[in-house]
């Protein structure tokens, strides 16, 4: 579950938003629609983080994580789907780079074998 409460966020004179209260809860799929310039990858940056708001706070339920893909279009281009989408939870993705490097070693060792053992089990 996100949290949003009292946020506000403005640039200089400019108020994008102000005392935004809201939760989004499991089980359910949100859209966050508006005219160009409203403030919805501003409020998407300020959920994820990315983004100090000028006031109030964003918060996770206890366990919970975001994970983020760039709006960059291109930025991607080099990468299945897959690999985009992995790389949005860094953990993971970071586990199954160092995975697939030990596995692509010509002198694969016992302690390699020992080290892609526990890559795995994180993994899965």
């Amino acid at each position: 579950m996100i949290t949003v409460n009292n946020l506000d966020v403005q640039f200089g004179k400019r108020i994008l938003f102000q005392d935004v209260n809201m939760k989004f809860t499991p089980g359910n799929c949100y859209g966050i629609i508006g005219a160009n310039g409203a403030g919805k990858s501003t409020f998407l940056r300020v959920i994820s983080k990315q983004l100090d708001p000028t006031r109030g706070s964003v918060s996770l339920g206890p366990g919970e994580r975001l994970s983020v893909l760039s709006q960059d279009h291109f930025a991607f281009d080099e990468y299945t789907v897959m690999d985009t989408v992995l790389m949005g939870h860094t953990t993971l993705w970071e586990v199954m780079s160092e995975k697939n490097a030990l596995y692509e070693k010509p002198d694969f060792s016992d302690a390699d074998g020992i080290r892609v053992s526990e890559l795995e089990e994180k993994f899965a």
